[in-house]
């Protein structure tokens, strides 16, 4: 009984990571600039004042689009990440590590698909409580993904990708925790951080895609 066809094509697993990693990366900054692009239409928009929640939970289209498109873009990234591990072992990588990886990228993942699926309007207790789990969770993550890559001598960017999202991570989730306990943390303050946030993660997607996609 044959096992498998060679006539039949297969994708390299580098070949593999690096299109689901830019399907996620597109789906990521699409989505979000096209709720952005219909928020504006109506609603008055600063990246020091407007959150990405805040363009979630406004009715009815930014909310539609949004929300569909981070949905459906949580189990593509949580795919990138399974790649990405198998990528890990493949170089040699830690088997600690990489069980850690795709153990904390559960919840990871549905604390990204609780924000969405939970706007603060419907449920305000799921919705903080998911970006919670998501955020904190996020920046263990990368700190993991950073130290596999610094101990397997990777190119120094893909490190320093990933230690920035957990610097910039860090930095928001406090702040987000800090508003109304400590004085000067506005609602206001960690919107920037937020932004940012978004893009050093979609940074850090292409980047890994591009790099290690090409091994």
């Amino acid at each position: 009984m044959r096992v498998s066809d060679p006539s039949v094509p297969t994708v390299a697993l580098p070949a593999l990571l690096r299109i689901v990693g830019l399907t996620a990366a597109t789906f990521g900054l699409c989505g979000v600039a096209l709720a952005t692009l219909i928020y504006v239409q109506g609603h008055e928009f600063s990246l020091f004042t407007t959150y990405l929640s805040d363009i979630g939970n406004t009715p009815t289209w930014p909310m539609v689009t949004f929300n569909t498109m981070m949905l459906m873009v949580a189990p593509i990234r949580y795919g990138f990440l399974v790649l990405l591990v198998m990528s890990f072992m493949a170089m040699g990588g830690g088997r600690a590590i990489n069980v850690a990886l795709l153990l904390i990228g559960v919840p990871v993942v549905i604390g990204s698909a609780g924000m969405s699926a939970f706007p603060a309007s419907r449920d305000l207790a799921l919705h903080e409580g998911s970006a919670m789990i998501y955020f904190f969770g996020t920046v263990v993550l990368q700190g993991l993904v950073g130290l596999q890559e610094i101990r397997l001598r990777l190119p120094r960017a893909l490190a320093i990708s990933s230690l920035a999202v957990v610097v910039i991570y860090l930095v928001f989730a406090v702040l987000l925790a800090l508003v109304g306990q400590v004085d000067g943390v506005t609602r206001s303050t960690p919107v920037i951080w937020e932004w940012m946030a978004f893009a050093a993660l979609m940074v850090w997607l292409i980047l890994h895609s591009l790099m290690l996609g090409r091994r």
